[in-house]
C-alpha cells in the first residue's frame, strides 16, 4: 500500500507546500504537483490529473489536494473524475498543515483520521499573551 498526493493549486502555491514538507519531514510519500496558470504549466493540465488518477492503484490511498472550492483548478479536477477511482479523496481550501499531516499520519487515513487532521489544521487567530507589569529594577531581574 502506497500514499499517493497530488497537490494541484493557481501559481506556484502547489510546489511551495511539497518544498515547505520536503524541509520539515523529507520524503514521507509519493506527492505529485500541478503549478497552474505558471510558466512551467502554462497550458492544459488535464492530463497529469488524468495520470495521478490512473496511478492509484487498489491498495493505494491516493489524495488530491486544491486550493480554492470553486477555482478553475478544482474545476478541472473533478471534471476529470478522481470519484471514479474508489481510493481517491479530494480535498478542496488545503494549506501546508492538512497535507503534512495526510503524508506523515501512519494510520490509514479513513474520513474520520481525515477530519481530525482538517480540524487540527484550521485557519487559527493568535491572541498576543498579556505582558505581565514588572515592577521591579533590572538588579530584581538578574537576582
Amino acid at each position: 500500500m502506497a500514499r499517493k498526493i497530488l497537490i494541484a493549486t493557481h501559481g506556484h502555491l502547489a510546489s511551495g507546500i511539497k518544498s515547505a514538507i520536503g524541509i520539515l519531514a523529507g520524503e514521507p510519500c509519493q506527492i505529485d504537483v500541478i503549478d497552474a496558470y505558471t510558466d512551467d504549466v502554462p497550458g492544459d493540465y488535464t492530463p497529469a490529473i488524468e495520470r495521478f488518477i490512473a496511478d492509484v492503484g487498489g491498495k493505494d490511498e491516493g489524495f488530491v489536494f486544491t486550493d480554492i472550492l470553486s477555482g478553475s483548478v478544482n474545476q478541472r479536477v473533478i471534471r476529470a473524475d478522481p470519484f471514479s477511482n474508489p481510493n481517491i479523496t479530494l480535498v478542496t481550501g488545503t494549506n501546508l498543515m492538512v497535507v503534512l499531516g495526510v503524508a506523515l499520519d501512519p494510520r490509514p487515513v479513513t474520513r474520520e483520521v481525515l477530519d481530525e487532521i482538517i480540524s487540527q489544521a484550521s485557519v487559527q487567530v493568535v491572541e498576543p499573551e498579556p505582558v505581565s507589569d514588572a515592577s521591579g529594577n533590572a538588579d530584581d531581574f538578574l537576582s
